[in-house]
């Protein structure tokens, strides 16, 4: 299956903890267990690079076209659990609009392992070795990787929590819309700072795509 099982991760320590630890020639097998070491990884090549650039394109499509991609109008071509997720809205000329904030999560690499950002936070890590110290030093950008990740995974989060803000008990079409309204501001977050990632690499900055 291409689906992409999110579980939360709580590491004891940083990144950049173990970043330091590791640089300085320290022995903390221990801590990095389950722990990518940017040390130690094997560097990316441009091609694999190229997916953040990717990444953020959409990202940025998705931001541009938030009301669009967040909201269909009389489309019936859900599955059943789709369906569940969706909030039902009148919509103009007797028709109805579906919010699926579920869409959130293709754009942010929570869907499918073939999804440019899927397990980005990794890809990062590996490319300590390729950033411009001149934009940002080597444990300020694992800082940067990490607070990614968890805005990438705060966003995945209120996106599905979103799409069910209706079918809670208690839950309201004004709970679903302020749930997606927050998600939009951690989205606009997460791009932020995928783009100053990008800049430490001296990866360009590609328009909008939805590609």
């Amino acid at each position: 299956s291409e689906d992409a099982e999110i579980s939360s991760r709580s590491p004891a320590v940083s990144r950049r903890q173990i970043f330091q630890l590791a640089t300085q020639g320290v022995m903390a097998t221990s801590l990095m267990i389950g722990m990518p070491s940017a040390s130690l990884a094997v560097v990316p090549a441009p091609a694999d690079l190229k997916r953040l650039q990717v990444g953020h394109s959409r990202v940025q499509y998705l931001l541009k076209n938030w009301d669009k991609l967040t909201e269909s109008c009389d489309n019936k071509a859900m599955s059943a659990v789709e369906s569940k997720q969706v909030v039902r809205t009148d919509g103009g000329g007797g028709g109805f609009c579906d919010k699926n904030p579920l869409i959130v999560q293709d754009y942010l690499g929570y869907k499918s392992t073939k999804d440019p950002l899927f397990k980005a936070d990794s890809l990062m890590l590996k490319a300590v070795p390729l950033i411009d110290e001149s934009v940002v030093d080597e444990a300020d950008f694992v800082d940067l990787v990490e607070q990614y990740r968890d805005k990438a995974d705060q966003t995945s989060l209120l996106a599905y929590t979103s799409s069910w803000g209706e079918a809670n008990p208690n839950g309201s079409k004004d709970t679903t819309d302020d749930y997606l309204d927050q998600t939009k501001k951690v989205v606009e977050e997460t791009e932020v700072l995928l783009r100053k990632i990008m800049a430490g690499l001296g990866l360009e900055v590609l328009p909008p795509s939805k590609a």
